[in-house]
């Protein structure tokens, strides 16, 4: 691909809305310094400096397509609580609209505390995390909002699955009466709810858990990338496969293999919403299949160099070809 080419691709961002829907996070980071062993058991002791929030799950797809240049709309279920008013405010500021979004006070907002801690020579990592969450499916008066929420979409649906309970088969049911593109990012084994949707963005393990596979030759990864499209009506599955970058399966037995394109890897969180994120929203944007899975394994190939769950430009996608 051209870096004109890119560039006209890109330049359409600006013109598209997308509804966001599924499991929304905040991701709540505690930043600090690390310099002894505690006495009390061997763990390291963070002495903490400083303190951020950030969208996470779904909300960090929305928050991504956001600084792209994309109007979006985000639908989800959050607790009546500080996390959730953490997170509208993040989405807020962003100029994310939030009419979608169901608030309750019989489940938390869903949340993982990172603790971060970096030495005198050492950058920062990971030293712990702590999930806050209920996994039950949303049923009820809750299902109901959710779908009045997806019954008229914009250009684009995005269904961001985590598994914790939003995105049931019902809810399923009522996103695909619409007519507009369709992309899911998957979580799970049983991949029957996202039966005809236009696109879907599991990892390598994902895919092959669906057949109750591991990890296994290459053949056998191939053949499932075709057997996904083929048994559940998929036109396009955009699978990652981390250091081996993008595999795009489509109809007709077509397979494009995508070479990885990151350097150094500091962090993977949120790498995925960020791949999914801009392969839709570039595939909304007159971008092929193809054009789509390059651009989206750039933005992937970025993000995993940043500490944290982060997001890209479009300018560092446009730098990333140079």
């Amino acid at each position: 691909m051209t870096q004109n080419r890119l560039r006209e691709i890109l330049h359409s961002f600006s013109n598209r809305h997308i509804l966001v829907i599924g499991d929304l996070m905040l991701d709540h980071y505690l930043w600090g310094i690390t310099r002894r062993i505690s006495p009390e058991a061997p763990v390291p002791i963070v002495n903490i400096e400083s303190e951020t929030h950030r969208p996470g799950g779904a909300a960090n797809v929305a928050y991504n397509l956001r600084v792209l240049g994309a109007q979006v709309t985000v639908a989800g279920v959050i607790g009546q609580d500080l996390n959730g008013q953490h997170l509208k405010t993040a989405l807020n500021e962003e100029g994310i609209n939030l009419s979608g979004i169901v608030e309750t006070p019989h489940r938390p907002t869903t949340s993982k505390m990172r603790i971060m801690g970096h030495t005198q020579y050492r950058q920062q990592q990971q030293m712990m995390r702590i999930d806050r969450e209920v996994i039950h499916p949303v049923t009820g008066k809750l299902l109901h909002q959710l779908c009045d929420a997806v019954a008229h979409a914009p250009d684009a649906i995005f269904v961001s699955d985590y598994a914790k309970g939003v995105v049931t088969p019902e809810l399923m049911d009522t996103v695909r009466r619409n007519t507009c593109p369709i992309i899911v990012d998957p979580k799970g084994r049983n991949f029957d709810k996202y039966r005809g949707v236009t696109a879907i963005s599991p990892n390598q393990s994902e895919a092959l858990g669906v057949f109750n596979l591991d990890d296994t030759d290459e053949k056998t990864i191939i053949d499932t990338g075709h057997r996904l499209v083929k048994e559940y009506e998929i036109a396009q599955v955009y699978m990652t496969r981390s250091e081996k970058g993008v595999a795009l399966f489509e109809t007709d037995d077509r397979v494009t293999h995508i070479p990885a394109t990151a350097r150094d890897v500091f962090d993977v969180s949120g790498a995925g919403d960020t791949t999914a994120a801009v392969y839709t929203l570039a595939l909304i944007s007159g971008a092929s299949p193809t054009e789509a899975a390059h651009i989206g394994n750039l933005a992937g190939g970025i993000v995993v160099g940043k500490v944290g769950v982060d997001t890209v430009s479009t300018d560092e996608i446009t730098n990333a070809i140079q």
